[in-house]
């Protein structure tokens, strides 16, 4: 049986300062303690080693991985099951390696090969964001670098040893020898993005240490290197060794170092450039095979091809499924660091159908997050299909992937999520139709005019308060429903040079007439005119 000591005097002091008996007090301070506890149990986790055990290293099978994978990432089967494969593979043998040595010893590897993973395809389409999944699943550090951000050790800049330091101060532990060790036991995951960008373009003599030579730094570690944990370059750390040298002579300390054997690598990029693209070197090496059977079973003689005959086709055709070793070696790989990637993989362009799966079908739905946000300020938000199309179709015109949707959400719900707030407003559905003309919608919902608005925002903007003719509404509700745009947009392109009255010291009420419309040239008319006076004045 656990006793408890129960601090008296803290309970009579809740006692009398609530004005309660001491047996609610006592009730209250037991209530609050385990509430505490339970705080800093949520907080910190169970410690030693049978907490390490209990939520670390923990080994999944592929398929385990692919389906939690499956959860989030919509499509781009054939990469999360290299990568599944890859994440698998690697950390079951980093496990293998810490605690059970002797079964590694009844197979003759010393070294094992590791499964670094060469991933190609567009932006936007889930290569980086597969790789933050894993790492929540697999409970290991993930640092997700962008290698435009590094260079070669020895130049000026970020190096490549300096993204393992940065994986160390992810990692759980008190210092940065702690963070080390747990990545030494249960490893970690470094995902160098736009890599091609470091790609070495031309025929030019001599290595280009900003490119060829920033991979070259690469292709040791992602084998194999002894890292220092302190980045030597520091001013602390310089200071650090020459402390430690006063002291024990000229070897000084030894420097703490970690092995990036146990560290998996994910080189990623989209592969992309004005006049050589991954995509283009894979069409042209397969076009020019004579004989060439195609999809449909035609075949293609070199020399007698139909200039564009398939181009129509060839649109929907991702051609980086079909990359080998020699084609990430003529866009500016290194052979050595191609061949260090066993496992390539590749994914598709999102369509507008991906990308309404994306909205409704994975476990954290940007629906999920906007209805979350209005949620917390008393506001029940949802979506018709039609709305969720409309937003797709737009996001996919971007070409820029799932990452498109954030940026066309926050154009139509912008406005809303400022005005709604604090309203009588407690239920909202955006619709097809708000998402074509959010500002007119919002303005409709709250019972005021997209001409209000406007005049609203121009005074606050320049001080000056605009009337409207009756012939002047007329005309701009008449130019939006020809062009199909909301009035709130029309007064924004009709009134674009207006903040010119701005500048010549216009002040109070100034009326805006229909023949001032018509004209585009009208404002900027004016502030000429203006100015000749100004300056015949000051003559």
């Amino acid at each position: 049986m656990v006793q408890k000591a129960i601090p008296r005097e803290t309970v009579e002091k809740i006692a009398q300062e609530y004005g309660c008996t001491y047996d609610e007090a006592l009730n209250a301070w037991l209530k609050a303690e385990g509430a505490f506890t339970d705080t800093i149990r949520e907080s910190l986790g169970a410690r030693g080693a049978a907490g390490d055990k209990q939520k670390y290293g923990v080994v999944y099978i592929p398929r385990q991985i692919k389906d939690h994978l499956d959860k989030y990432v919509i499509g781009q089967d054939d990469y999360k099951k290299r990568l599944a494969i890859a994440a698998a593979y690697h950390f079951a043998i980093v496990k293998a390696r810490f605690e059970n040595k002797g079964v590694l010893s009844q197979f003759d590897v010393k070294r094992f090969r590791k499964k670094n993973t060469l991933i190609a395809g567009p932006s936007g389409s889930g290569k980086t964001y597969c790789a933050e999944v894993l790492g929540d699943l697999l409970n290991v550090p993930v640092h997700i670098v962008d290698a435009t951000d590094y260079t070669e050790a020895g130049y000026v800049g970020k190096n490549a040893e300096d993204m393992v330091r940065e994986l160390i101060a992810m990692a759980p532990g008190e210092d940065k020898q702690g963070k080390a060790e747990f990545i030494n036991r249960y490893g970690g995951l470094i995902f160098i993005d736009e890599i091609d960008k470091k790609a070495k373009e031309g025929h030019g003599i001599g290595i280009d240490v900003s490119r060829e030579g920033f991979q070259r730094a690469v292709l040791k570690l992602v084998e194999r290197k002894q890292v220092s944990i302190e980045d030597p370059n520091s001013p602390a750390q310089q200071i650090q060794d020459l402390i430690n040298q006063q002291r024990g002579g000229a070897s000084g300390g030894k420097k703490s170092m970690i092995n990036t054997e146990n560290i998996l690598f994910i080189l990623g990029g989209s592969f992309q450039r004005a006049n050589d693209s991954m995509e283009h070197i894979v069409k042209k090496r397969i076009d020019s095979k004579s004989g060439r059977l195609k999809e449909d079973g035609s075949l293609t003689i070199a020399g007698f091809g139909v200039e564009n005959g398939d181009a129509k086709k060839d649109r929907y055709r991702n051609y980086y499924k079909d990359a080998t070793e020699d084609d990430y070696i003529r866009f500016g790989i290194i052979p050595e660091l191609v061949g260090r990637a066993p496992i390539r993989a590749y994914v598709n362009a999102l369509s507008k159908n991906d990308l309404i799966r994306i909205m409704t079908k994975t476990e954290d739905s940007i629906l999920n997050q906007y209805k979350l946000e209005f949620k917390l300020f008393g506001v029940e938000l949802d979506f018709t299909d039609d709305a969720v199309e409309e937003i797709a179709q737009r996001a996919e015109k971007k070409k820029t992937g799932a990452r498109a949707l954030v940026g066309e959400w926050e154009n139509v719900l912008t406005d809303f999520q400022f005005e709604l707030p604090g309203t009588n407003f407690k239920q909202f559905t955006v619709t097809g139709d708000i998402c074509r003309a959010p500002q007119d919608a919002l303005a409709q919902l709250m019972q005021r005019s997209p001409f209000a608005d406007f005049t609203e925002r121009f005074k606050s903007d320049y001080g000056i308060t605009l009337r409207f003719s009756d012939s002047s509404m007329k005309y701009v509700e008449e130019y939006a429903r020809e062009r199909g745009m909301q009035v709130a947009d029309a007064l924004k392109k009709l009134l674009a040079s207006a903040a010119a009255l701005n500048y010549m010291h216009e002040s109070g009420e100034f009326t805006i007439d229909s023949n001032m419309l018509e004209d585009e040239k009208y404002f900027d008319k004016l502030y000429v005119e203006w100015h000749k006076k100004q300056m015949a004045g000051n003559a």
